[in-house]
């Protein structure tokens, strides 16, 4: 797409979106309450998962965390002691990783976006490089709504926009992968990532999968 042209729709949106914010009473997201339906795999070819949602202290609905309405978060560790973190948010605002780092006093490198090889389809997830301390992590995210990957942000506001207005029910995941490595590493955390990401959806439920990786377009 033309960046002159982006400009504009990112500016048209925005004010759109201020518009219609005042025009309409506020609608409070309730989600979908569609995670526990997920039946996630705990168990996995080569992966043990354990469920840690509590360990990570998101509070849904309170707080700093009121656009939230569900979290779960698996570890998993596979048979050559690689692990990750797979975490999925039921939300009503997809806020970027990148601002949660940050406040939690990680510095951020932006990388290329990464492509992924699900059942015969391509997903494109953003990629963040985190350092902490000594602790780093390679991420990845993607962002489901209604089994369709919305990968760019307006593509995704838009959609928020068109179900808030509507008071339509949607369901919307963000799916979030965090490979423990160095920045030397990152080559090897994208393979244990990507190992991770096709076991995961071989292992899914075929009802469900596609609100995970998305579906046909």
């Amino acid at each position: 797409m033309n960046y002159k042209l982006r400009e504009w729709i990112v500016v048209i949106l925005l004010i759109l979106t201020v518009t219609l914010s005042f025009a309409f009473p506020k609608i409070t997201y309730e989600g979908a309450g569609f995670i526990p339906k997920l039946r996630i795999p705990i168990s996995l070819a080569d992966w043990a998962g354990a469920d840690i949602s509590r360990e990570l202290n998101i509070q849904p609905g309170e707080g700093n965390f009121d656009f939230i309405s569900d979290v779960l978060a698996y570890q998993y560790i596979n048979k050559h002691g690689n692990k990750l973190l797979f975490i999925i948010l039921d939300a009503g605002n997809f806020h970027h990783p990148k601002v949660c780092f940050t406040s939690a006093g990680y510095t951020i490198k932006e990388l290329e976006d990464k492509e992924f090889n699900v059942m015969g389809r391509t997903i494109k997830a953003h990629a963040l490089f985190t350092e902490k301390e000594g602790e780093s992590f390679l991420s990845f995210y993607w962002i489901v709504i209604d089994k369709n990957v919305a990968h760019e942000w307006i593509e995704q506001k838009f959609k928020q926009l068109y179900f808030s207005l509507f008071n339509k029910k949607r369901v919307g995941l963000m799916v979030r992968i965090d490979v423990p490595t160095t920045e030397a590493k990152v080559k090897d955390a994208m393979a244990i990532a990507e190992d991770f990401i096709n076991t995961m959806s071989m292992a899914f439920p075929g009802e469900n999968v596609e609100y995970i990786f998305g579906g046909d377009r």
